[in-house]
């Protein structure tokens, strides 16, 4: 073999392990890419407390997804017995969320008995959430702080009226929560 030989078989095989690198530089780009798309377009189910205060401190909890798309509720665990904390005898807050589509941006708000869950002394409310979209399963655990909720203190500009009074304070409540 000649020099030249060499130098071309030097060259093919050279330029063949650059392809096979481009190749798999490219796979793996693309993997990650949809990862990342499937991740930015997937639902992202929550459960939150939140409160309001319109003449008295109102407590709920709140079911929200967040994603850009809808997903399907195949769960809804709670550590604790959520039908003890309803206003009404024999209504179990969220009992027949579950087979339920949540689409973007949707909730599912419940008011639930703030003076029984001081009474009771529930500082925490642990909720797990199972949820299909797309195929894939999700399942997410979320801690409702109640007692950092229930120690906020926000004060309201008191009116004449009671009427004018509950509207002021409904108002401001829309303001403060940037409905």
């Amino acid at each position: 073999m000649t020099v030249s030989d060499w130098i071309n078989i030097s060259l093919s095989i050279l330029s063949f392990i650059l392809a096979v690198i481009s190749v798999v530089t490219v796979v793996i780009t693309l993997r990650q890419n949809h990862k990342m798309i499937e991740e930015s377009n997937r639902p992202y189910i929550t459960v939150y407390g939140d409160e309001t205060n319109f003449s008295s401190p109102q407590f709920y909890l709140i079911i929200k997804n967040f994603g850009k798309t809808g997903a399907i509720i195949e769960s809804l665990d709670c550590d604790i017995d959520l039908s003890k904390y309803s206003y009404q005898t024999g209504i179990t807050p969220f009992q027949n969320i579950v087979g339920t589509l949540i689409a973007p941006n949707q909730n599912f708000v419940c008011n639930i008995d703030n003076m029984q869950l001081g009474a009771d002394k529930v500082d925490v409310i642990n909720f797990t959430i199972k949820y299909t979209a797309n195929g894939k399963v999700y399942c997410e655990k979320y801690p409702v702080n109640y007692s950092a909720l229930k120690k906020n203190i926000t004060t309201k500009v008191s009116t004449k009226d009671k009427e004018l009074k509950a509207i002021s304070y409904a108002l401001q409540e829309m303001v403060q929560k940037d409905l």
